[in-house]
């Protein structure tokens, strides 16, 4: 409290000083327009001795024009010295007031005075909060007790930045507040400090796999498989491997979490049915991915007169009802034909989409006179044809 008096004060202080000095440099722009008014009237003064000695005045104008000159400067330079001190007075003494209070009123309400305040007082209501968030009470805490409990534990933990457990604790708040950044650096910190955590393991992952970013996602595999080789049967663990392994398109590591899940779940649990479901689809996506689709491309008489040199052949597949990117494609420059390729997972031209992650395929070949597979003027297309993933050849004919 007192050095926040002691801030308030000095504060208030420097900026009375810099009206005192704002202050004089008004006096000396006053002083400076004095001068300036005498030395224009002694200037005149002898113009007028002057003009009378040329005879251009009389004695009686030369009397009453330099009579008239006097009482001008001594009015002018009456009125100058009469707003000089109305402005001085004005200038300093208000405004200073008007300073300090405007500094007191600021400091209290927005200042780091108030802040500090509000942190105190989280600080002090971290034990009653703490006990209430920790023991699951969650119907009964509200979003501001939440905010407070989270400020007042990280008050805590800039006091005591080596505490693992409070750095977790912290990293569930931020997430139960919506603040995900702050979030994953609390993890990160827990981790430093305990990294065989399985508990902090999981829920980073856990906080990962909110994200689509294949990076982040690949970290949060990283932190599962750590936590599955401190604790094999860890069912939080299995699940959330899974989870992650479906999303990249790894099949059989989905299938193997899921199965070890499964054999810890009794068949009444909740969880068992749709976990079952998943690895039902999780091994019909991988022998999927293991087919493997063998395209013959014919080139009709028609066709063959109209290949432009150098052209290339393009043999790929798309969603039958879908986006039309690739997810497999054979590239390759056009020779001879009838030209024979075989499709499959290996041939993704993305990591994450792939044959095996489309119920229907559409099976398309294209010779392109530009090297690209977008079509363009010129292209010679083949009919495409829709199939079923469990078909293991087609053949196309490109006409013109």
């Amino acid at each position: 409290m007192i050095k926040h008096i002691a801030l308030i004060v000095a504060v208030a202080l420097a900026g009375a000083i810099f009206l005192l000095i704002t202050g004089r440099r008004q006096r000396e722009q006053q002083r400076t327009r004095l001068d300036v008014n005498r030395e224009l009237y002694q200037q005149r003064k002898l113009e007028l001795v002057q003009e009378r000695e040329d005879g251009l005045l009389t004695e009686e104008a030369f009397a009453r024009a330099n009579a008239e000159l006097d009482k001008r400067f001594v009015t002018e330079n009456t009125e100058l010295e009469q707003v000089h001190d109305q402005q001085v007075g004005r200038s300093i003494w208000i405004p200073a007031v008007l300073v300090v209070l405007t500094t007191v009123v600021l400091y209290s309400l927005f200042g780091s005075w108030s802040l500090q305040r509000q942190a105190d007082e989280a600080l002090a209501a971290l034990p009653e909060l703490g006990q209430k968030v920790l023991t699951q009470q969650d119907a009964q805490t509200t979003p501001a007790e939440l905010a407070t409990f989270a400020l007042g534990l990280r008050q805590r933990l800039a006091q005591d930045p080596n505490d693992a457990v409070a750095w977790l604790v912290y990293a569930r708040a931020m997430i139960a507040l919506g603040h995900f950044e702050q979030a994953q650096e609390a993890y990160k910190k827990s981790l430093e400090l305990e990294p065989n955590r399985v508990g902090t393991l999981l829920g980073y992952a856990q906080l990962l796999l909110q994200s689509s970013d294949e990076s982040l996602l690949r970290e949060a595999a990283v932190h599962l498989q750590r936590a599955l080789e401190l604790e094999p049967f860890n069912m939080d663990g299995l699940s959330l491997l899974g989870f992650v392994a479906f999303q990249r398109g790894d099949w059989q590591q989905a299938v193997t979490a899921w199965e070890l899940l499964l054999h810890q779940l009794p068949q009444n649990d909740e969880r068992y049915q749709p976990i079952a479901a998943a690895v039902a689809e999780a091994k019909q996506r991988l022998s999927v991915s293991e087919l493997e689709l063998t395209v013959t491309v014919q080139v009709s008489e028609a066709a063959q007169a109209a290949i432009p040199e150098g052209a290339t052949l393009f043999v790929y597949v798309v969603a039958a009802d879908g986006p039309r990117m690739p997810a497999a494609v054979v590239r390759q420059p056009v020779t001879e034909f009838p030209v024979t390729v075989t499709l499959s997972d290996a041939n993704a031209m993305l990591p994450d989409y792939r044959l095996s992650q489309l119920t229907h395929w559409q099976v398309m070949a294209r010779i392109s006179a530009d090297e690209q597979i977008d079509a363009a003027p010129g292209d010679l297309d083949a009919e495409p044809i829709v199939i079923e993933p469990a078909t293991t050849a087609v053949e196309l004919t490109i006409n013109p």
